[in-house]
């Protein structure tokens, strides 16, 4: 009898031994000091430390408040998945093979972060102090909460600088640096490359001429003689367009007649690659038929959208005689590039492979709501980098964390890597 009892006691003192160390083991893996310790990427630290939920919220977050489910909710297995797989990365792979800018992007985050956590936090959506803005977004939200992740529009609360989901007033506001002012546009007198000006500013752009085609092939159509861009629209372009027609704080931006542009966007449509000569990205579809009228009218000339078969055809000329991998595409990267980055093709394109994807004028599959985009991206495999592969749009998908109501015809809110070039047909003298 005795000896049951003291075999019951020391069993007692081992289960409560055993569970004041594993008390004291998750605690000690729970802390973000033993989180830094493993993980590879050391800046995440560094850009916490700038975030809102280190130097800014009443009560600090910790790394596992986000990156693991809230205890009750799988939050000893996720713990486990994420210690086994930072344990080896932290072992048998090389930091510096890893492609950083691309996993902080939301669609590569959002795999590391918890709705649930974020709720668990926030359980109210609509606070006293919330903006407009912010009661827009989360009613938005809360209709479409299946299918949304809070760091769709906080992505800068955890690591980085606050950033919050708002119109970007500031760039359709933003002065246009003018060093030469173009007096009239280009005059076309031959089939060759020609730089096209734009009156009243110090934009400028290369145009080039591709030749046409006439197909003997009854079931093709042939292709008439083009001129199309060197390169694709640029920021420095586009944001012209946008300071001569925006649709909201304009004042005295009337030279342009019965065209009328594009309403602020929310957040930073460049995503902070920077603006230049960088392709402009985000807009719609629509907003890059806008911007050919606009420029049609500045020019008088008539700008539009390649077809898919000028896009095409252009393409299929840009590589004759060479390889696609002879190329230099900018793909399996993170972002946008500048094009002084790339050498010309053999019709002295920039690219139309990789970069940006790029709008053509057609439907798809005669989609009223969709149409054909070509050439790839940063995004995209090499597989994807042919003249004749072929896209679509995904408007309702480029849309979904866009809280306004009715949503934006100019800007995609979920969209970075589609931008446009112009074509010009050409007409012999």
């Amino acid at each position: 009898m005795k000896k049951g009892v003291v075999r019951l006691l020391l069993l007692s003192i081992v289960l409560v031994l055993l569970s004041f160390l594993l008390k004291k083991a998750d605690h000690y893996t729970s802390t973000d000091s033993y989180c830094n310790s493993c993980h590879v990427h050391e800046h995440a630290h560094s850009s916490w430390l700038q975030s809102p939920h280190n130097h800014t919220a009443e009560q600090k977050v910790h790394c596992i408040d986000c990156h693991l489910p809230p205890k009750g909710q799988g939050f000893y297995k996720e713990k486990a998945k994420a210690g086994i797989r930072d344990i080896y990365a932290f072992y048998f792979k090389d930091s510096t093979d890893f492609n950083w800018q691309q996993k902080s992007q939301v669609e590569f985050a959002k795999h590391h972060t918890y709705k649930e956590s974020c709720i668990h936090c926030h359980p109210k959506l609509f606070p006293v102090e919330l903006s407009e803005n912010g009661e827009l977004a989360h009613w938005h939200y809360q209709q479409n909460e299946k299918e949304m992740h809070c760091i769709q529009c906080h992505m800068n609360v955890g690591h980085g600088t606050d950033k919050k989901a708002s119109h970007n007033y500031k760039l359709l506001t933003n002065e246009h640096k003018q060093d030469t002012i173009y007096a009239m546009a280009a005059d076309i007198h031959s089939f060759r490359a020609f730089t096209e000006t734009v009156p009243g500013s110090d934009v400028s752009f290369r145009m080039l001429p591709v030749q046409g085609e006439n197909k003997q092939d009854n079931s093709s159509t042939s292709i008439e003689s083009f001129f199309i861009g060197e390169m694709e629209v640029s920021w420095d372009e586009y944001l012209l367009f946008l300071s001569e027609t925006e649709s909201e704080g304009r004042s005295d931006h009337t030279e342009v007649d019965g065209i009328s542009g594009a309403t602020p966007p929310w957040g930073n449509p460049d995503q902070g690659w920077g603006l230049g000569t960088r392709p402009a990205i985000t807009m719609t579809h629509h907003a890059a038929i806008v911007y050919c009228q606009w420029l049609s009218q500045k020019t008088g000339k008539n700008y539009r959208l390649p077809t898919e078969a000028e896009w095409e055809h252009a393409a299929q000329k840009a590589i004759e005689n060479q390889t696609l991998n002879n190329q230099l595409v900018n793909t399996n990267k993170t972002k946008t590039t500048e094009p002084d980055n790339i050498q010309p093709d053999a019709i002295g394109a920039r690219h139309l492979f990789g970069n940006v994807k790029e709008f053509c004028s057609d439907a798809f599959e005669n989609n009223s709501k969709e149409f054909v985009i070509k050439g790839g991206s940063f995004k995209s495999d090499i597989n994807e980098l042919s003249p004749t592969y072929r896209e679509s749009t995904q408007h309702d998908n480029w849309l979904k964390t866009d809280p306004q109501i009715p949503k934006s015809i100019w800007w995609y809110s979920d969209c970075n890597d589609v931008g446009f070039r112009v074509v010009l047909s050409y007409q012999a003298k």
